[in-house]
Order: structure tokens, then sequence, then C-alpha cells
């Protein structure tokens, strides 16, 4: 019952947490800008932002970037 008078809801709320996305901010427009600028593989974009930006990512998160921002490389035979 309270969370009905809380929320208006009966519905679960999330389980785990809200974590905000790692690729955020500066590294999402840094990121957006090095896809637009040359070919890139999500394993070399893993590698990159650890290197260049001290940031620890996985490819899943990487992937799900790309993905989302619908940027893509495709390559010419």
């Amino acid at each position: 019952m309270e969370r009905y008078e809380t929320t208006g809801s009966v519905a679960p709320g999330q389980m785990g947490g809200h974590r905000p996305k790692t690729l955020s901010g500066d590294h999402a427009e840094w990121l957006r800008r090095r896809c637009r600028e040359r070919a890139f593989t999500l394993r070399g974009l893993v590698k990159e932002l650890a290197d260049q930006r001290g940031l620890k990512v996985d490819y899943r998160s990487v992937w799900e970037f790309v993905h989302a921002e619908k940027l893509s490389f495709k390559k010419r035979r």
C-alpha cells in the first residue's frame, strides 16, 4: 500500500540500482567525434578509451553506445 500511495503504482522498482552510463558527457562527445573521423573497431575503441581517456569500459558498453548512436563502419572491398 505504501508504494501505491507514494508512486501511484504497484509495479516493482528496478533491481540492482540506477547507475548512470559510463559513456556520457565528454567521453560520449569524444567517442562520437572519433567514430566520424576514421575507421574503427569496437575493440580498438575500448583500447583507445583506456589509453587516451583513462576510462575503463567493456566491449558491450561500447557496442551499445555505437549501436544507439547509429554509428557504424562498413569495410569496403
